[in-house]
């Protein structure tokens, strides 16, 4: 959202001469949600790339119902709030119940939250090693939480 003012009309005019297929605009932080709620309301953009996970999951109250019925794609970025997250859970065990959504790791732990939100179209994860990266895709497979275990996993998270 930074000097989207500044930039918006000519991203807009690329999409519109077809130099661009889709545009779209980026947050990182809760507090700017509320700005990309109304620049999704008045503009439109195709996608919107917004940082959530269990532990910080504003978005799921309105910016990522209203993309879905704006029928806009949402990218996730910071589903282990840049490693901090692996911070909190070090020396954890993972619950046995996460074995109920075929969760291994507590990188899958995070990203199947975010993957079980209809709204989510891609999730960006933060890694450059080969392993876990390997670790990550697999969270794409087999079962998603509901949504009775998504508020039990941040119940979970809020108590670390």
């Amino acid at each position: 959202m930074r000097d989207v003012d500044l930039h918006w009309p000519h991203v807009r005019e690329w999409k519109d001469s077809g130099e661009a297929r889709h545009i779209g605009v980026t947050v990182s932080a809760n507090a700017r949600q509320g700005l990309l709620e109304g620049f999704m309301r008045a503009n439109s953009p195709d996608f919107v790339h917004v940082n959530y996970s269990p532990m910080e999951n504003g978005a799921e109250e309105r910016v990522l119902p209203l993309a879905r019925d704006l029928g806009m794609a949402v990218l996730i970025n910071r589903p282990f709030m840049n490693g901090s997250y692996f911070g909190m859970v070090a020396g954890k065990e993972l619950p046995a119940w996460a074995a109920e959504f075929d969760c291994e790791t507590w990188a899958q732990f995070s990203l199947k939250y975010v993957l079980a939100n209809p709204a989510v179209t891609c999730v960006l994860t933060e890694t450059t090693d080969p392993a876990h990266m390997e670790e990550n895709i697999r969270a794409a497979f087999g079962r998603l939480p509901d949504e009775v275990t998504r508020r039990r996993m941040r119940d979970l998270i809020r108590g670390f």
